[in-house]
């Protein structure tokens, strides 16, 4: 059995954590498996991505058993080079959300762009119960997308959230009823990849220099993409179908 699914509806892919009997628990070798999946769906000409767990549960977190067994010091930076893989992944990525997101499965929904959970969802990094420290990466991340206070409850106070109160404490996109997270993730994933890519690559690679405090007059990348943007052909399908009153049809170049 594969780690990790990769399936693709129209321009949309789905990367699924596959270890339900283990709730989709974060190991050395699921980490990898994630890198791996992500470098495929990259060459698959998909435009959006969705990020799920299977079974009834994104992800409970760090497989303790796989972490304090042999090998259990790979896992780290496993850990650490998939977060990064699906931050600086170039396409839009959607995590949905349905049971818990705990710990390591809380930080990975944190690094994809978008949330959508279910109502009844608990969103929690018990951090402060097990003695374990957070690292300054990924705190900083939680720190810019909910707030000092909001970060300071959930790192410091170990609060839970339902998905419900996560998104009116920002620190998610959207949450549903769990009967609508399905038809709600695939038509947002959908609307999103149906955007202009160069737009979106370039925000989304702009918005990852802010958090790495890059500034624009010494990111070359950045500019470059920028250029690239208001040279592209879909800038032009963008303008002519604003004029004719229809959807444009992107292509990404």
């Amino acid at each position: 059995m594969s780690l990790v699914e990769v399936a693709h509806v129209d321009d949309v892919a789905t990367l699924t954590l596959n270890r339900p009997e283990a709730r989709n628990a974060l190991s050395t070798e699921l980490c990898d498996a994630i890198v791996d999946g992500l470098e495929s769906i990259d060459q698959s000409g998909a435009r959006a991505v969705v990020v799920a767990g299977a079974g009834k549960i994104f992800c409970a977190g760090a497989d303790f058993a796989a972490v304090a067994g042999p090998g259990g010091l790979e896992f780290l930076p496993a850990f650490e080079r998939m977060l990064e893989a699906v931050a600086r992944f170039r396409l839009p990525t959607v995590a949905k959300i349905q049971g818990a997101a705990l710990g390591g499965g809380f930080q990975l929904a944190t690094v994809c762009d978008f949330r959508i959970t279910a109502d009844d969802a608990a969103l929690a990094i018990p951090s402060s119960r097990l003695g374990i420290l957070v690292n300054f990466e990924n705190i900083q991340r939680l720190v810019l997308l909910a707030g000092i206070g909001v970060a300071k409850e959930i790192l410091m106070a170990g609060k839970r959230f339902s998905g419900a109160e996560a998104a009116l404490a920002g620190v998610v996109t959207k949450s549903v009823p769990f009967d609508e997270l399905e038809s709600e993730v695939k038509d947002f994933a959908r609307d999103v990849g149906a955007l202009a890519p160069l737009s979106i690559q370039g925000a989304k690679r702009s918005i990852q220099g802010v958090v790495d405090h890059l500034s624009a007059q010494t990111s070359d990348d950045l500019s470059r993409l920028l250029v690239g943007a208001y040279e592209s052909a879909d800038l032009q399908e963008g303008i002519r179908s604003m004029a004719e009153k229809r959807e444009p049809r992107f292509e990404g170049r």
